[in-house]
């Protein structure tokens, strides 16, 4: 049986668990600067990262963050994250979870992480949708990733690269992940930008994300999945 994407993704991922951080270094500080640091300063309460990754975003992690949970779809992955933990040994569950099939009932969160991982999930649309559905009402969906420029030859430079970056990463570099989040109905309350707006930050407000119904007024989820109530499932625990 061929593999899914989802699947070919994971074993990229499991592949590079143990090296991720050490490649990544120096490429992500000239690209990213200090959004990692911005996106962590936006967490409070009960907060979900999805595809938390090595977890590199956890030494920002603020006081006021009351409870924090991490999920990947790599297992590799969230054993680095677990090795590194929070400032001060700060209580973190992992559990291995796909971004469009979130194991939490809804309205589980006060805030909701994801950062540069919209541009390697199969499905987006899917994933955002599953973010705001676990987020609570007046909470907040924070989101760091890189998105196709609107400056054309840097699109275009995108666009050329993209194929070999999805092969070997399975990262896509001309997603338009911006406006797929307001077309969605997320309200964007706050944004930082930066290298030719490639890479941004946005802090919104996810209450206009609507699902739609189905014939039997049943909820469907954006990958047509249908909910009844309590989805909360058993996890694997890294």
């Amino acid at each position: 049986m061929a593999r899914t994407e989802r699947q070919r993704v994971r074993e990229i991922y499991d592949r590079r668990a143990a090296s991720y951080d050490r490649t990544v270094g120096f490429g992500e500080r000239l690209v990213i600067g200090g959004l990692r640091a911005a996106l962590a300063a936006e967490l409070r309460g009960d907060t979900l990262e999805i595809a938390i990754g090595s977890g590199l975003n956890l030494p920002g992690y603020p006081g006021h963050v009351r409870r924090a949970v991490g999920v990947d779809l790599s297992r590799g992955m969230l054993v680095e994250a677990r090795r590194r933990g929070r400032p001060g040994g700060a209580p973190l569950l992992l559990a291995q979870m796909d971004a469009g099939h979130l194991a939490f009932r809804d309205a589980s969160f006060d805030t909701v992480a994801i950062s540069l991982a919209l541009c390697t999930v199969p499905d987006p649309a899917g994933a955002l949708r599953e973010a705001a559905r676990v987020c609570r009402p007046g909470g907040r969906v924070v989101l760091l990733e890189h998105v196709r420029s609107p400056i054309w030859p840097v699109a275009l430079a995108q666009r050329v690269l993209s194929p070999l970056q999805e092969r070997m990463l399975g990262c896509h570099l001309d997603r338009e992940t911006d406006d797929l989040v307001r077309s969605l109905g997320f309200r964007v309350v706050k944004e930082r930008r930066r290298l030719f707006d490639i890479v941004q930050l946005l802090v919104t407000e996810p209450d206009g994300v609507r699902r739609r119904e189905t014939g039997d007024g049943r909820r469907e989820t954006g990958d047509g999945r249908r909910e009844t109530g309590d989805r909360c499932v058993g996890v694997a625990i890294a």
